[in-house]
């Protein structure tokens, strides 16, 4: 835990998050993740809030596409067979990316914290109960999205949950 910091694995997790397993009072992780459709495909971390009764905070940001330009990379392109071809061996996305060299464009990005949801400590919880909290997650986000465009992103379009 160098710097707070752990990987990003459910045994990981777990013992941060497992009052049982961690003595230290008060723990919270944070998991940055790669993108929207990430975010809502990750059903492992709606599993493992329910299973250790933790929060799940929604929040969401704006401005972060503004930060960088990103090379095209149409399905088909030579560019993308390449970033496919990495991804597969690396498991790592690479963008191809440009801002200010390596530095992104001075640009404000604003984070909305929405208020943290309860999950009840469920040791095996069902599909539907994580779809349950999946979808209220999914509301929270919407609701937050929509509240704050107005001020932070006034030209950002809807929200899509892929």
């Amino acid at each position: 835990m160098l710097f707070g910091m752990i990987a990003a694995t459910k045994k990981g997790l777990y013992y941060l998050l497992d009052k049982n397993s961690c003595k230290q009072t008060g723990n919270f992780v944070v998991v940055v993740l790669g993108g929207a459709s990430e975010a809502l495909d990750s059903r492992p971390g709606t599993y493992l809030a329910l299973q250790t009764g933790s929060y799940l905070v929604p929040c969401i940001s704006f401005g972060e596409q503004s930060l960088y330009h990103q090379v095209p990379n149409e399905k088909g392109s030579w560019i993308r067979w390449l970033q496919d071809k990495f991804t597969s061996i690396s498991t790592i996305a690479l963008p191809i990316f440009y801002a200010r060299g390596p530095f992104p464009y001075r640009k404000p990005v604003y984070t909305v914290v929405g208020a943290p949801i309860q999950c009840e400590k469920i040791n095996e919880p069902t599909d539907e109960q994580v779809a349950h909290i999946k979808q209220i997650y999914i509301e929270k986000l919407q609701t937050l999205f929509e509240d704050y465009k107005v001020i932070y992103d006034p030209e950002a379009n809807d929200i899509e949950f892929v």
